[in-house]
């Protein structure tokens, strides 16, 4: 296999035999071939190999704690590599389009919704990466006060948000547009301007500016959902 592989490379392989392939690193002496095979029938698809968890994996007959360990890292180095690689091409986030390329590494291989704030300087370039909150597949809920704490740590004067819809499309819920007027009037007294909040599911991306410029102004803690008509949290995480 392996010399298959240097000859021909991976894309000339099926499915199973780029999982037995990989499994070689982790069990070096083994047949894997049939540990392959048990995988994608398990998970259906080599892609949903690669997204499952450690502890999904474990559940596999034959799979260790090296194996899924193993498996389980492919997608975050593959994260690591575009966030390490975007460190040397910064610019501006001025831009839209900017914005959507700036975070989409953020959101690589994430299952649960997570919102970030990037605060930037006058110039918009980036300072730092805020991880505000995770939430689950379908919603996420952010404390504006700890939110805006973190901003005025970073020096930032200006900001945006980002938060991903992992199982649906890029399209605001009334939810979102209840968080965004939160954060920006969170951030307002600060001297921090919210310049826009971007939304980014797997095959798509956008910013949702014109919807929370039109929203009305709430209160102190704020849910973002890609389930349209989620209301949000209390301080205490229970629905109102």
């Amino acid at each position: 296999m392996q010399e298959r592989v240097r000859r021909e490379g991976l894309s000339n392989l099926a499915a199973h035999e780029v999982l037995e392939y990989l499994l070689f690193f982790s069990i070096p002496r083994k047949d894997t071939n049939a540990l392959a095979h048990r995988l994608i029938q398990q998970f259906g698809s080599f892609c949903n190999v690669l997204d499952a968890s450690e502890e999904e994996l474990l559940k596999v007959e034959g799979i260790g704690p090296a194996s899924a360990r193993l498996i389980a890292s492919i997608r975050k180095f593959d994260q690591y590599y575009l966030l390490q690689q975007r460190r040397g091409k910064l610019h501006p986030l001025n831009k839209e389009a900017a914005r959507i390329e700036y975070v989409r590494p953020l959101f690589y291989g994430e299952h649960n919704e997570i919102c970030y704030l990037i605060a930037m300087n006058d110039q918009y370039m980036p300072l730092r990466d805020i991880r505000v909150s995770e939430g689950v597949p379908n919603h996420v809920s952010i404390n504006t006060r700890k939110m805006a704490r973190e901003a005025v740590a970073s020096g930032c004067t200006c900001a945006f948000l980002a938060h991903n819809h992992p199982s649906g499309l890029a399209v605001p819920s009334n939810a979102d547009v209840y968080a965004t007027r939160l954060a920006a009037e969170a951030l307002q007294p600060l001297g921090i301007h919210l310049v826009d909040h971007i939304i980014v599911a797997p095959t798509d991306a956008a910013s949702m500016m014109k919807q929370f410029q039109a929203s009305p102004a709430l209160t102190s803690q704020a849910a973002l959902a890609s389930e349209p008509g989620t209301q949000p949290e209390t301080e205490d995480g229970e629905k109102e």
